[in-house]
């Protein structure tokens, strides 16, 4: 083979989709958990994953190839490698964003549309949907049961936001666009005389409403279900904005601003923060970064720049907490 060819393959190999596709195939089909720890023709996978014999055969030998599956005549097994893939009950399992009808395999799988990224500067989900990931959510419906079963505690350093110190006096807040209430339910349980409202789209609002029913504690947490474009409850002491101004152009996160500002009035105050993402670690993974900034509209706003874009709503800015990953401003009506 000569140079050229090699370096022709190398790259070919490096964009291949094919692979990629079938093993989120096999993982949304699951195929895994159909074969188990025995041996399965390809007919009863067919009749089990509701697919076609024909299609089905060509990615079951592919999945061999890849060492995911192996092959005894008509028989298919598990390999070692393979048995990774098995969901087992109360086990965590790591593979949800392989999923392609679910929520975060939809996510991952909207980095084919990363040109019209780079085209437009918009998340591609402008480029699949017409709207932002939100709202195109909100409308498909039958995601509440997903978003139930794959709730995850806040991460990404969120000691910055609930160990901030406006909780210690805060008698009300608003989490705006607080998703399914995950750090909602953090706040409550570190601060008894806390309650909280999660304002947030009605498929996101439901599913918060459902754990803090589970959990015992809807006395003390709410969810309400609407735009946080619209008129924001009005007079709780902290509106905490948690990493959404990201999702959002300059124009809109200004607009979301002085939508707290309004709520807030001259004696809440808002608690901004935002995951932040050093030039050192987006260096160190460059496909994050480059994800990112496919499915958020703008994920690199410096202190600095969300200084700026607070100072445009009508709010200056107080105290500023920084974490490796993320950042916290205090924010006050001038």
């Amino acid at each position: 083979m000569s140079a050229d060819m090699a370096l022709h393959q190398k790259i070919i190999s490096m964009a291949d989709l094919v692979t990629p596709m079938a093993v989120r195939a096999a993982v949304t089909l699951r195929i895994a958990d159909h074969v188990g720890t025995g041996q399965l023709p390809l007919q009863e996978l067919a009749r089990l994953t509701a697919t076609m014999p024909r299609p089905l055969e060509k990615l079951l030998k592919h999945l061999v190839t890849l060492n995911i599956l192996s092959q005894d005549g008509d028989l298919y097994q598990l390999t070692e490698l393979g048995a990774a893939l098995r969901r087992e009950n109360g086990r965590f399992w790591p593979f949800e964003s392989l999923d392609v009808e679910g929520l975060m395999g939809r996510t991952e799988l909207s980095a084919i549309h990363l040109l019209h990224t780079l085209r437009t500067g918009e998340s591609v989900y402008h480029g699949m949907y017409g709207t932002d990931l939100w709202a195109h959510v909100n409308e498909v419906g039958n995601v509440e049961d997903e978003l139930w079963s794959h709730a995850v505690p806040p991460g990404f350093d969120i000691e910055v936001v609930t160990r901030h110190p406006c909780w210690k006096e805060a008698r009300t807040a608003v989490d705006v666009g607080g998703h399914t209430g995950a750090l909602a339910e953090v706040l409550i349980s570190e601060y008894p005389a806390l309650r909280v409202t999660v304002l947030d789209l009605p498929v996101f609002a439901n599913v918060a409403q459902r754990r803090f029913s589970a959990a015992g504690t809807a006395d003390r947490a709410t969810a309400v279900g609407g735009s946080f474009f619209d008129p924001l409850p009005e007079g709780a002491d902290v509106y905490l904005l948690s990493a959404i101004l990201a999702d959002w152009d300059d124009a809109d996160a200004v607009r979301l601003l002085r939508n707290c500002a309004q709520a807030a009035g001259p004696q809440g105050r808002i608690l901004l923060s935002e995951v932040c993402l050093s030039e050192r670690v987006r260096a160190v993974d460059t496909g994050m970064a480059l994800w990112l900034e496919a499915v958020m509209a703008d994920p690199d706003r410096t202190i600095d720049d969300l200084t700026a874009l607070a100072a445009e709503a009508g709010l200056e800015t107080g105290r500023v907490d920084e974490a490796m990953t993320r950042v916290a401003l205090e924010l006050r009506v001038r």
